[in-house]
């Protein structure tokens, strides 16, 4: 990886506080829905809007860890393959997919795994669901050209780690860590991986 890369790998992976900058509360209307329908509720209207408006905030104040699935070559399954399958599956449980490749001897790898460790409130992680594919789970099983080809449809330079792409609902690259990097620090925010994926459900 190039050196210039990692101190942007590094302002992501800061831990401490996080700015609720693109705060969203489009499941507020599920809720209010529920209330409306519940049987036997004696609230007025505006404490059942104020109650429904409470629950999202906890809700997405929440703390949990990032969702995480690291993909190995255990079957015979084509690895663009298995990525499309469980790339459908996330997208039907209504989450974003990022895909990440790493190395474990790349020291910025080893940095952003330890945010990945982490715990964030749902509303700024918990809508996103990361696939890890490791350089030596498939060089090990003799697949580094699926390995290689998967990087490619989104990242072409190779032997450059780590790499984490988050993918729009048709596959295509929607923003790779370093632009985001590039465009949260141009905006003035502090450019940390939670504040990244929290920004990206305001568009």
């Amino acid at each position: 990886m190039p050196l210039a890369d990692r101190p942007r790998v590094a302002r992501l992976c800061r831990l401490g506080g996080w700015g609720a900058a693109w705060r969203r509360c489009a499941a507020g209307g599920l809720v209010l829905a529920a209330v409306a329908f519940s049987g036997g509720c004696a609230r007025e209207p505006e404490a059942a809007v104020a109650a429904g408006a409470a629950a999202v905030a906890a809700s997405d104040e929440a703390l949990v860890g990032y969702d995480v699935r690291r993909l190995r070559p255990v079957t015979d399954e084509p690895l663009a393959a298995m990525f499309e399958r469980l790339r459908a599956q996330a997208l039907a449980e209504g989450k974003t997919v990022a895909v990440l490749f790493s190395a474990d001897w790349c020291a910025p790898c080893r940095d952003l795994e330890l945010e990945l460790g982490g715990q964030h409130p749902r509303g700024a992680i918990g809508h996103v669901r990361i696939f890890e594919l490791k350089e030596e789970d498939w060089d090990g099983a003799s697949r580094m050209t699926e390995f290689n080809d998967l990087r490619r449809r989104w990242y072409p330079p190779l032997n450059s780690y780590p790499v984490l792409v988050v993918l729009d609902r048709a596959g295509e690259a929607r923003e790779e860590m370093k632009q985001a990097v590039e465009r949260l620090e141009a905006l003035g925010v502090d450019p940390r991986l939670p504040v990244w994926f929290e920004s990206l459900r305001a568009t």
